[in-house]
């Protein structure tokens, strides 16, 4: 998240989302009722027979409704035009919707912004400085070393095996030993909790197939990819890799499980609850530890008050994929349950 203006006299903050993450942050910032401004697009008619042009425009509207749309990542932030230009393209008073996607500027005016709406961003903001994960890249010449962080890559350090088919049998599955060893080094020192190894050919299913004969395992989180190359290119396919994407989701329905077995535990138990009313109680009696809501919920009113009221008064808010298998059992409590500090 990077935050690029705010004027707390006129309300305004200029704000760009840098990560999926950021665009569910947004969704809790933003307020029904508060004033959005992004470019978007509009469909232009000269006259009634006319098919129409898509135009692009940049419109403000008040907003009236959000929704994270995780199939398209976008959030879309619906309400009325209250303002847009080019005047000639916009319809003042007529409903539109802004899809804002990662990497686009938003402006967002608030009648006030609350310390803790501000000290969320704040720490958005420091945590997209740094890095999610760590990239090693190799085949049997380099390896280049990576992280990925909230305004892109990262490269940090890359390395020369120094193997040469001239060598003799011996010296070369010493060099290929040291290689390994330097690569795994580097590995261990990255400031991540997940690196995932990747590169063209068999030399990253070589060093898996060293490390797993290894008594003593690295520490970190490994998984493997495959990369076209050594180079930048090659971190971006890795960043759009499958295996990536299928790692980050196991994790993620992973720690929604989890949150939702602890709150069926204190369920029993008669320390938890669940349903819009009975969470603020909680909340406001300073019994709320964790609040569980479903993404597709965020643009109810009455949930967003109790959302306001958590993070007022500190209690950590987990936002789950309604549409996965947590998700799906959590609307069973009214997409939004709580467990006791």
């Amino acid at each position: 998240m990077k935050v690029i203006h705010f004027n707390d006299e006129s309300g305004e903050m200029k704000i760009r989302p840098d990560s999926f993450d950021d665009l569910y942050l947004l969704a809790i910032v933003i307020s029904p009722e508060d004033m959005v401004e992004s470019e978007s697009t509009r469909k232009f008619r000269a006259d009634e027979g006319d098919t129409g042009e898509q135009k692009k425009v940049v419109i403000k509207l008040s907003v009236e409704k959000l929704e994270v749309d995780k199939n398209a990542a976008r959030l879309r932030v619906a309400g009325k035009i209250v303002s847009g230009r080019p005047e000639e393209f916009v319809r003042m008073g007529s409903y539109h919707t802004l899809n804002v996607a990662v990497g686009d500027v938003v402006k967002i005016w608030k009648a006030e912004w609350k310390d803790y709406i501000l000290n969320r961003l704040r720490q958005a903001v420091i945590a997209s400085g740094k890095p999610r994960l760590g990239v090693a890249l190799l085949d049997d010449e380099r390896a280049l070393f990576a992280y990925i962080r909230g305004y892109g890559i990262d490269i940090i350090t890359e390395i020369y095996s120094r193997l040469s088919k001239r060598m003799s049998e011996k010296d070369y599955a010493s060099c290929r030993k040291a290689y390994f060893e330097t690569i795994l080094r580097l590995i261990s020192g990255m400031d991540v909790e997940l690196v995932v190894v990747a590169g063209p050919g068999f030399t990253k299913d070589d060093l898996r197939v060293y490390i797993d004969g290894l008594r003593d395992k690295p520490a970190k989180k490994i998984i493997y990819s495959w990369a076209s190359d050594v180079e930048r290119s090659g971190i971006r396919e890795v960043m759009q890799s499958r295996e990536l994407a299928k790692f980050i989701e196991g994790e993620r329905v992973a720690k929604e499980f989890a949150y939702l077995n602890e709150f069926m535990m204190q369920l029993r138990l008669g320390s938890a609850t669940y349903g819009v009313e009975r969470v603020m109680e909680k909340v406001g009696g300073g019994m709320a530890k964790t609040i569980m809501v479903n993404d597709s919920a965020l643009g109810d009113k009455r949930i967003r008050k109790v959302l306001d009221e958590a993070e007022k008064n500190g209690v950590g808010i987990e936002i789950f994929n309604a549409d996965d298998d947590a998700g799906i059992q959590l609307r069973n409590f009214g997409d939004i349950a709580v467990c006791a500090a």
